[in-house]
């Protein structure tokens, strides 16, 4: 199978500008660091190195790239910048490629028409841990934006880098806080979430998976069952910038971030194509069915068996109800630590296959609360959307609640130790 990024060629003007930009842009910067270049020349030729040096990267096709580099002093890799002017690289194109970014088979990609650049969508959510579908379509889209959303994908990169630049370190399974996580692909998260029981002589219990994010350590560190539960689960799936934060502290990179908001929509794919069915618990009345409505007619065939809504205090009733729904898999939407606690007391009497903690999911897919701009998720900034939508709702678990993240991260460094 080969990939094919197919696009209109520029029109003549708006290629020239374009590189009128770049080779304007480029040359500031070397005004800007030539202080710094000459101190680099001098401490290469008392060194008797050459100044510049030749490192030779891979693009997205397989194509050697040779880049400048600096063979003594500070911000060796700006050199760059004169590749940048003599036409080898361009500030933002096709991605070169690094640790930890997901990109298609390169060998059997094919643009002849695209330059590599320093700068790529597919890293910018590779830093951040959105999954990307398609990432043709993404880098297509890249290709066709203008100059300034070239710029601001540059300064999100820069700040993604600052906040959430990952280690070399990228362990399958490890712990934050004392919590052991799995470290998957959402495409990998699916798959084991839809996965069917094994084939053994007696059934096993209904297999536990929560997200685990900043509001649930600071939950957990107070509320001992639902750290408990967190530890005994059977997955637990990384969720938020927070955690990308202290990952990076604890010295380990993370790979996608298994939100539970992106994830449904492949769960959902996941489930029609495999023959899965869903059982939607938790929100207010009405919530879960719109939710299902919606579901439905976005993805047809899919199985929803049943619902409930959240506010009920018989389990046993429930976990009736949703035995007799033949449902594979429950969707928990009671908000942390019920959801997490309920998932823990109850898991041994399903019948399904795996129960999901999702917090406020079915909001989102109800239509109640609309989805972040795309901006903001790109930067892991999701939760100051959540903030301005329900401040009063919300104040305690961010207002409050991140800065006290941060203490444990940074001050009581108990990403790694534990509570």
């Amino acid at each position: 199978m080969s990939f094919n990024l197919t696009t209109s060629s520029p029109e003549p003007g708006e290629a020239t500008a374009r590189k009128a930009v770049r080779v304007c842009v480029a040359l500031i910067l070397v005004a800007v660091f030539l202080p710094v270049y000459s101190v680099n020349c001098v401490l290469a030729l008392l060194c008797f190195k050459a100044p510049l040096k030749r490192l030779t990267w891979i693009d997205i096709s397989a194509q050697p790239v040779r880049l400048y580099c600096w063979q003594a002093g500070l911000f060796k890799r700006s050199a760059v910048v004169f590749n940048v002017l003599g036409g080898t690289i361009r500030f933002v194109g096709n991605p070169l490629v690094r640790d930890g970014v997901s990109i298609p088979v390169i060998r059997r990609f094919h643009s002849p028409c695209s330059s590599p650049g320093l700068f790529d969508s597919l890293w910018l959510y590779s830093l951040t841990g959105l999954s990307v579908k398609a990432p043709l379509a993404l880098l297509q889209q890249q290709k066709d934006q203008s100059v300034f959303a070239d710029t601001c994908l540059i300064i999100k990169v820069m700040l993604c880098l600052c906040l959430y630049r990952k280690t070399a370190t990228m362990p399958a399974h490890s712990e934050l806080f004392g919590i052991p996580f799995s470290n998957t692909r959402m495409q990998a998260a699916v798959d084991w979430i839809v996965e069917g029981a094994q084939q053994q002589p007696l059934k096993p219990a209904c297999r536990a998976a929560y997200y685990i994010n900043v509001n649930s350590v600071n939950l957990s560190a107070a509320n001992t069952h639902l750290y408990q539960a967190l530890k005994a689960s059977d997955r637990n799936f990384i969720d938020g910038s927070g955690m990308r934060i202290a990952a990076r502290q604890a010295g380990m990179g993370l790979a996608d971030n298994n939100n539970g908001t992106d994830m449904l929509p492949m769960l959902c794919e996941a489930a029609v194509s495999r023959k899965r069915s869903l059982f939607l618990l938790g929100a207010q009345p009405g919530v879960a069915e719109q939710a299902a409505k919606n579901l439905r007619q976005q993805y047809p065939g899919l199985h929803i068996a049943g619902v409930h809504h959240g506010y009920f205090d018989d389990d046993e009733q429930v976990c009736n109800t949703i035995n007799q729904s033949g449902a594979d898999i429950v969707l928990v939407a009671l908000g942390s630590p019920r959801q997490e606690v309920w998932i823990d007391n109850n898991k041994h009497k399903l019948q399904a296959n795996c129960a999901l903690a999702v917090g406020g999911l079915f909001d989102f897919f109800s239509g109640n609360i609309a989805r972040a701009p795309m901006w903001m998720r790109e930067l892991g900034l999701e939760w100051i959307w959540r903030l301005m939508l329900e401040p009063r709702a919300k104040f305690n678990r961010y207002v409050l609640g991140n800065p006290i993240f941060l203490f444990r991260v940074y001050v009581l460094q108990q990403a790694l130790r534990g509570f």
